[in-house]
């Protein structure tokens, strides 16, 4: 264990050195000591977190020095979420797992002559679990969760913003990963608005071009709310598109107990009270959070 701590505290300061390289080495001699202990799950997702699913050193986020190193957000949930905790119906799960088995077996499909599907738009109201789902790939890939940050891609100009996105999607090409394009309609809504200036019409046709010609390494989500204002261009563009029902009282109380299930924790009585206000799954994960902390505070001030 001292040595495992040795190599943490080298790889914190690599880190904060920027000292990429030595990150990238220190990270992959951890993720190798895993496996040799039968850690495979535990080696797997640090691979993932350096950006490398084969088991080598390569291009990670945080080494990324064109513009898109300030458009990208990376989402480090406290507990991973597994598909098997997103409540979704059959047919949605089963689309799901058959991407990711896709991904697992791309190496099959090439030699056939047959590409897996690497860009999904997940639509569907607020709270539905698509952010959710899009983290979920993420941990059954062990590919790590970026978000773009649209704020930093539109710029003043309109060759700004078609430069920003073309970086961002030529670090999906070099970076395994999942980018979620959330609210995609903020960038795509539909051309020919009179009440809008062309330059956004332009963007829109920059933001087509991109996904027409990317070929990501790993996953591009896109995720709308609003998909009656998406351009109808755009949808051609998706190998799949996703729709996410609103949860009902049902799905939220499933839901609930295997967050609680992933954390070891057991159902309050009152659970279903606590939950009487939830409309989302991003509510119930509210709630469940507040209590978890207050259970976690309480146990350390005893």
């Amino acid at each position: 264990m001292a040595t495992d701590v040795n190599t943490l505290s080298k790889l914190l300061q690599a880190l904060a050195e920027r000292r990429w390289d030595d990150a990238v080495s220190l990270g992959a001699d951890l993720a190798k000591r895993e496996e040799s202990q039968g850690h495979f799950q535990a080696a797997r997702r640090l691979r993932g977190a350096l950006g490398d699913v084969s088991g080598q050193a390569a291009e990670t986020p945080w080494r990324v020095t064109n513009g898109a190193s300030s458009a990208l957000r990376a989402l480090f949930p406290m507990s991973p979420v597994d598909l098997d905790q997103v409540v979704l119906p059959r047919q949605l799960r089963e689309q799901l797992d058959e991407l990711a088995l896709e991904w697992r077996l791309h190496e099959q499909l090439e030699q056939a002559g047959m590409s897996r599907r690497r860009k999904l738009l997940f639509v569907g109201p607020p709270g539905c679990g698509k952010t959710l789902t899009a983290r979920a790939l993420g941990n059954v890939t062990s590919l790590p969760v970026m978000v773009v940050r649209f704020d930093a891609i539109v710029g003043a100009y309109l060759g700004q913003t078609a430069a920003q996105l073309r970086e961002v999607f030529a670090y999906t090409e070099a970076v395994p990963s999942v980018l979620v394009l959330d609210e995609i309609d903020a960038l795509a809504q539909r051309r020919g608005n009179p009440r809008e200036v062309g330059e956004l019409d332009r963007v829109v046709i920059s933001l087509m071009q991109e996904f027409e010609h990317a070929s990501p390494r790993g996953f591009v989500v896109a995720s709308s709310n609003l998909p009656r204002l998406l351009d109808e261009a755009l949808w051609r563009r998706f190998d799949l598109v996703l729709t996410f029902p609103s949860p009902g009282r049902r799905e939220l109380m499933t839901f609930a107990r295997h967050r609680l299930h992933a954390w070891s924790i057991r159902p309050p009585r009152n659970l279903l009270a606590m939950l009487k206000t939830a409309k989302s799954y991003a509510d119930v994960d509210r709630v469940l959070g507040d209590m978890r902390r207050r259970t976690i505070l309480r146990q350390h001030m005893e």
